[in-house]
């Protein structure tokens, strides 16, 4: 397998029965499960960055009645994971035999065209940022050091899309809205001098005009940044009259 994985240029899979144990928890009942019986399988495993893919369904493999093990999994490459994320084992049942037949499940219907995901650098300065991000990066998995940073990025992944769907969607409507709400108490303002309740009121308003004003300033400077860079990479004629 060394071998093969050496020659390989793009994503793979190795998927069938191991005859051995990668983790202590992979077996139980039985005989206890030593250190040299999973060092060989661990070791392939770093010097090769082979992943094992998530799985569904029962906990174990195989099994004689008396201990049962898990032994059977599919381990791919970076380039898989990185190409076909969505795709994980479902571990069948045994029917006849001792061993659980291993199928290969898409989790997200093919050709289905997800939008990409932007990370706008307003996100970073939420209060709450570093607090979810240590929330999502908590992934303890046993399936390989890589597969648990990939579970975590994940996580995080959803984490910042939150954030920015409840708390940055919409700028320019909640611009607007805080506007059209200023412009009413300080027309309200004007009949009533000196109104505490008011002035507290457009104190605040305007302190929320100009929290909103930095943010969509520091979206549309972004986004600005990527269209220089996407078009300036391309020699186009929008290079040459803005350079």
């Amino acid at each position: 397998m060394r071998q093969i994985h050496s020659i390989q240029q793009g994503p793979w899979l190795a998927m069938g029965d191991y005859n051995g144990v990668l983790h202590p928890q992979d077996k139980q009942y039985g005989s206890e499960v030593q250190e040299m019986e999973t060092k060989d399988f661990k070791e392939y495993m770093r010097d090769t960055g082979m992943n094992e893919l998530q799985y569904v369904g029962r906990s174990y493999t195989w099994t004689n009645n008396h201990t049962y093990s898990r032994i059977d999994r599919g381990l791919v490459n970076i380039t898989w994971m990185m190409t076909m994320p969505n795709v994980k084992v479902q571990l069948l049942e045994p029917m006849v035999s001792d061993h659980s037949p291993l199928k290969l499940v898409i989790s997200q219907a093919q050709g289905k065209k997800s939008m990409p995901f932007k990370f706008f650098n307003c996100i970073a300065d939420h209060l709450q940022f570093m607090q979810h991000i240590e929330v999502a990066w908590k992934d303890r998995s046993t399936n390989g050091i890589m597969q648990a940073v990939w579970n975590n990025l994940k996580g995080i992944k959803e984490i910042i899309k939150n954030i920015n769907t409840q708390q940055y969607k919409g700028v320019d409507e909640r611009i607007k809205e805080i506007r059209r709400e200023l412009q009413g108490v300080q027309e309200e303002m004007s009949s009533k001098l000196q109104n505490i309740e008011l002035v507290e009121k457009e104190k605040e308003l305007k302190c929320e005009l100009e929290k909103w004003g930095k943010i969509e300033e520091s979206i549309y400077k972004q986004r600005s940044r990527v269209q220089w860079l996407k078009q300036g990479d391309s020699n186009s004629a929008y290079f040459f009259l803005h350079k």
